[in-house]
């Protein structure tokens, strides 16, 4: 009986390697197939899929010793369709993401390949190296249903065996995927944000409409002095879209500064600009969205439309309560503002999440 029982144990070993190998190969083919798609991205008269995400701050210790942080998050898509009765992709899969870190000579460079069509992390690869030039790479396979199926390590250009470490484990690159495609869906697939509203146009307030001109300036001149460093305190989201007609690059760019709140410095977001322009014909559109100092709320919003010749503004100006007091525009179309709001906190959305990755 005990032979027996080693024999269906043996078995049992066997038929779950044979798998384990079969998963792993099956993961490397579609790894192969995933930078082939993204080596003739944008390429053969195809218009390029993909996000990336910049991040830079520069955060002063002391006077004699100022940390640079650099990250750069890339994301390459398909196009699906999500409603049927549509012809025509209205939605956005994340099949690839990299990511570049640097800091004061640590690097960071990380892969996940993600399934087409579930989106579930497949594979994660992780190449770390310390100022002194120490190296540690790990390797993450995962099944469908997100079970480690094998994980490899290195340190110093040598296999090690371990499980989890303070560097990062097979959990980790799980969560961190998560966050990275909910960066992506917040960019990508948005959907829609209800915020309460009355319709009426708030009443004209002159000291709010001062308030706002000086912020705004403040602003403006906040954002060319970080510029004039060395390392500016900036967001970057680039996204090169053909979702219908002509190709589309959209450009937003977030600043920020730290508040202290409880002792720590907190993130806030104080600007954002948006940039959306189409490669060949269609609409070039520039938006700019102010929030007042160190509180989300906000206080301006302007949108500047060109296409074939024709040239329109709008201006709106919001009161404590996010309700628009007083809109100017040179366009026959007039609105209370609500749209341009319901964009600067979808926006906002994506900030909070970039702000705090690390």
């Amino acid at each position: 009986m005990k032979t027996i029982l080693n024999v269906v144990l043996l078995l049992a070993t066997v038929v779950a390697a044979q798998a384990q190998n079969a998963q792993v190969a099956k993961i490397r083919q579609m790894y192969a197939e995933a930078k082939k798609q993204i080596q003739n991205n944008g390429k053969g008269a195809q218009a390029p899929l993909d996000v990336t995400v910049s991040i830079s701050d520069a955060t002063e210790v002391d006077e004699d010793f100022t940390i640079y942080d650099e990250t750069q998050l890339t994301f390459y898509f398909n196009k699906c369709r999500v409603n049927q009765e549509l012809d025509f992709p209205d939605a956005s899969s994340c099949y690839f993401i990299t990511e570049d870190w640097s800091a004061n000579g640590h690097t960071r460079y990380r892969e996940m390949l993600f399934d087409t069509n579930e989106g579930n992390l497949l594979f994660s690869y992780v190449r770390q190296e310390t100022h002194a030039g120490y190296v540690m790479e790990s390797r993450y396979y995962f099944d469908a249903d997100g079970k480690l199926v094998e994980q490899k390590h290195k340190e110093g250009g040598k296999d090690v065996v371990r499980d989890d470490d303070e560097w990062n484990s097979a959990d980790s690159e799980r969560q961190l995927a998560k966050r990275y495609l909910e960066i992506f869906d917040g960019v990508m697939n948005p959907g829609s944000l209800h915020l309460s509203s009355d319709e009426r146009m708030a009443a004209s307030d002159p000291e709010r409409m001062k308030l706002i001109r000086s912020t705004y300036a403040e602003a403006k001149a906040k954002i060319a002095d970080s510029e004039k460093e060395m390392l500016a305190r900036e967001m970057r989201v680039v996204v090169r879209d053909q979702t219908w007609g002509p190709p589309v690059t959209t450009e937003q760019n977030f600043y920020f500064d730290y508040t202290v709140r409880d002792g720590n410095p907190e993130p806030y977001c104080y600007f954002i600009a948006e940039h959306r322009h189409h490669n060949n014909m269609g609409p070039d559109l520039y938006s700019e969205y102010l929030f007042a100092p160190v509180s989300p709320d906000l206080m301006f919003a302007y949108t500047s439309a060109k296409e074939e010749g024709e040239h329109h503004e709008w201006r709106y100006y919001y009161d404590e309560r996010g309700q628009c007091f007083e809109a100017k525009t040179d366009a026959d179309e007039h609105d209370s503002g609500n749209e341009s709001r319901a964009q600067a906190y979808r926006l906002l959305k994506t900030f909070r999440k970039l702000a705090t990755l690390n």
